[in-house]
């Protein structure tokens, strides 16, 4: 499992310090400090970045300081468009020089134009993910609340505008459009609760858009909030408004990590008799991993601030659905990037592709 440093470090501290995830996390290591090694080296870690941080606003302070004493500041409006003619003559003279015309490789172009319809794909995806998810909270609140007579829900009219004016509804597929051609309040318990774990995908489609620039361990995003998936409803041009798409390096590394969580939880399932080993070979597998990691503080996977092997069945049930998920959707994100095209066919959640899922308790 990878450590907290290696992940900071991948996204960059300055940009993850502003995210909520890592304080949230960081909470959690507070907890846990006095017993958890790993938990000490992400307060050291995080102290270290804040460290730094702190000096570099403090040398930016002092040099300002130090400009407005001598009086130096007064001369920078004129010393800037000095600077610039300068670069500009420069760049002229440089390319005076190359009368030879450099031509782009057209394989970079063609890369850069599958990347750029890659990243329509992917944000394509999200907005039906969004849609859906919103769907799901919408008719929740609907179940868990009575409205008065006089209110009229307009959930249903919103998404099918939504997915409309991006020019999507005619794209998504049939399964998809049929449940969000139901009724307002005509979604069972079983369908909010199976929609309601496309928060998901929808994270990790944010993080792949770069729209997050952390994606957090299973262990530490075992809830979901819905209104992630409301803001994109309102705001679908947000999941367009950049060109950054993630690393495939970063996707493996997030992948391997989920697989490795899904696991480690199967082992603990099938230790406790929750689950069902395939053959012996497997059972046998299952209960050495789990004995080995069963109450070390230091070294079990984390679900939240307690261990797997102190997980209760619930906890312990939603964390293998949300890391199976993961993996198999960052599976098919690796393949994407790797082919480099997105897929042919109708737009499709994993709600579509499959009869069955798990969902969690209500």
């Amino acid at each position: 499992m990878p450590s907290g440093y290696s992940r900071w470090r991948r996204a960059g501290l300055p940009r993850v310090l502003f995210e909520s995830s890592i304080w949230v996390e960081l909470w959690g290591s507070l907890k846990r400090v006095h017993k958890d090694r790993r938990a000490r080296h992400r307060l050291a870690f995080l102290s270290l970045g804040v460290a730094l941080l702190v000096l570099l606003v403090a040398a930016v302070v002092v040099y300002l300081a130090l400009m407005v004493g001598t009086g130096a500041i007064f001369f920078i409006p004129f010393v800037i468009p000095v600077l610039w003619w300068l670069r500009r003559s420069a760049n002229r003279e440089f390319q005076a020089m190359n009368i030879v015309p450099q031509w782009a490789r057209p394989e970079g172009k063609t890369e850069a134009a599958n990347e750029g319809r890659l990243r329509r794909y992917f944000a394509d995806l999200a907005l039906l993910y969004a849609v859906l998810v919103d769907r799901a909270g919408s008719e929740r609140f609907l179940k868990e609340k009575a409205l008065p007579p006089e209110v009229e829900v307009t959930s249903r009219r919103l998404h099918m505008d939504a997915l409309r004016a991006n020019h999507l509804w005619a794209r998504i597929s049939l399964k998809d459009r049929e449940a969000l051609m139901m009724p307002d309040g005509a979604w069972g318990w079983e369908k909010i609760n199976v929609f309601a774990t496309g928060i998901e995908p929808l994270r990790l489609l944010r993080w792949i858009l770069r729209l997050d620039f952390r994606l957090p361990t299973i262990g530490q995003q075992l809830t979901g909030d819905f209104s992630t998936a409301h803001e994109f409803v309102v705001d679908p041009d947000r999941l367009r408004r950049s060109s950054d798409l993630v690393e495939d390096s970063a996707v493996r590394v997030a992948r391997d990590d989920a697989h490795s969580t899904l696991l480690r939880c199967i082992a603990e399932a099938i230790t406790r008799g929750y689950q069902v080993a395939e053959d012996e070979k497997t059972e046998t597998w299952a209960k050495e991993f789990a004995a080995e990691l069963s109450g070390d503080q230091n070294a079990d996977f984390l679900l939240g601030n307690e261990l797997v092997s102190e997980a209760n069945p619930d906890r312990l049930a939603w964390a293998t659905a949300l890391a199976n998920i993961r993996t198999d959707f960052l599976s098919a994100v690796l393949d994407l990037l790797d082919t480099g095209r997105p897929p042919e066919g109708p737009l499709t959640s994993i709600f579509a592709e499959e009869d069955e899922s798990v969902a969690e308790p209500r």
